[in-house]
């Protein structure tokens, strides 16, 4: 089988790189591979102590970190630094889900020889980061042929080239939980192959080597044309993670949401706000073209504004998001995945950073420049920045790009 770190060879051998949880001995015997929705992980057996365990295989989000559990009873074995969830304690693992999910498989190109992305998650903006594995596949191993495990609600994001994709009517809150339904059907399709890998997912790929175009099937922003192109200003909003004014207004729309009352001023507060930065950019700039996106309702916000926002999400919906993002030059929004397909796009950003967030910093940012422009195109403020700060970077951002592109690009060595 292919030797190479960034595949995990499953058939005809099963990966067993590691020592037994129980007694340490090396290379256990790989029984079967077990693809239960999120996790994918496998089953074996010591032959030195008979230990009979299920391990996570090291993919997406717990390569580093896996955690391995006893079969007859689920007793874990966590590893010996770092922390690891316990999943298979959690109540949605006890009962396994027998739902296949609708599933389609569709295939453009039979191969013998595969490579299975698994990008199943219960969180989206996980489901997108493994999916952009996809491209080193595609363009390292043309002889291999890609198999993208995928919700259907992702599909439109699966690039041309896989060999097939396995597209599962799958919720992402469904993602969460031991899915039978799912591993029986890829165990089904196990003989249908000679050679069988599965893709590391990598959970934060470098992004500079992204072509988003192929994904989206948008053209993101040409840095070439900054200073050419109409002034173009995207705010990305959300409901769940708010831009506040204060740590007060913060804490009144958590008691709301605890209390079961539904939390209009969060987002009422975030309109103002947003309207604010606005009408601050216009003093300087008259010419920006404002567009809001997001969940959410439409208006509240202002006069010439083109608000984009919906509470029905829909593949027409996403790709004119991107179309949105791909002419401005900056997009302004909260830590979280909903900054990745905007910042795949646009050239750059100004984002909110909540304090509990400093952690996973620049994680959601889709970095597009190798260079000094990466200080100058992504900017983050405090969580509770004023209008008047973040006006004050994107008016910047327009007015000293030229000298600071010319300075940083051109001359030099």
């Amino acid at each position: 089988m292919l030797q190479d770190r960034h595949f995990i060879p499953l058939k005809p051998e099963l990966y067993n790189d590691f020592g037994c949880p129980e007694c340490g001995t090396h290379g256990p015997e790989g029984v079967r591979t077990m693809v239960l929705g999120k996790q994918t992980a496998a089953e074996y057996r010591c032959g030195h102590c008979g230990l009979a365990f299920v391990r996570d295989l090291p993919a997406g989000f717990t390569i580093d970190m896996p955690l391995a559990w006893r079969l007859s009873d689920k007793h874990p074995y966590l590893p010996e630094e770092g922390w690891v969830e316990d999943w298979p304690a959690y109540p949605d693992y006890q009962v396994p889900k027998t739902s296949r999910y609708n599933v389609q498989r569709k295939v453009f190109r039979t191969c013998k020889r595969i490579i299975i992305l698994n990008t199943i998650d219960h969180l989206y903006g996980h489901v997108l980061l493994k999916l952009f594995n996809a491209q080193h596949y595609l363009d390292h191993h043309p002889d291999i042929g890609v198999v993208v495990m995928v919700p259907r609600m992702f599909e439109w994001l699966v690039p041309d080239g896989v060999a097939e994709s396995w597209v599962f009517d799958i919720k992402l809150k469904e993602a969460w939980g031991w899915n039978n339904g799912i591993d029986q059907f890829v165990q089904e399709q196990w003989d249908r192959y000679d050679e069988i890998y599965l893709a590391r997912g990598y959970s934060h790929p470098e992004f500079t080597k992204i072509d988003i175009e192929r994904f989206t099937r948008v053209k993101p922003f040409n840095l070439a044309d900054y200073g050419n192109a109409p002034r173009s200003v995207t705010f990305v909003t959300r409901r769940d993670r708010l831009w506040y004014p204060s740590a007060f207004a913060k804490f009144i729309h958590r008691v709301q949401r605890k209390l079961g009352l539904v939390p209009i001023t969060g987002a009422w507060l975030q309109d103002r706000l947003i309207a604010r930065t606005i009408r601050r950019i216009r003093r300087r700039y008259p010419d920006v073209r404002f567009t809001v996106v997001g969940l959410g309702k439409q208006g509240g916000i202002g006069m010439g504004i083109e608000d984009l926002r919906t509470l029905h999400m829909d593949e027409g919906t996403e790709k004119t998001w991107c179309m949105a993002y791909a002419k401005s030059q900056v997009v302004v929004g909260v830590h979280g995945s909903n900054m990745i397909l905007p910042t795949s796009h646009a050239a750059g950003c100004v984002e909110v950073l909540p304090y509990d967030r400093y952690g996973n910093m620049v994680q959601d940012i889709s970095v597009r420049y190798d260079d000094r422009m990466q200080l100058f195109m992504y900017r983050f403020l405090d969580e509770f920045a004023e209008p008047a700060d973040v006006a004050r970077h994107i008016v910047s951002m327009f007015k000293d790009y030229e000298t600071y592109r010319v300075d940083n690009r051109v001359n030099i060595f």
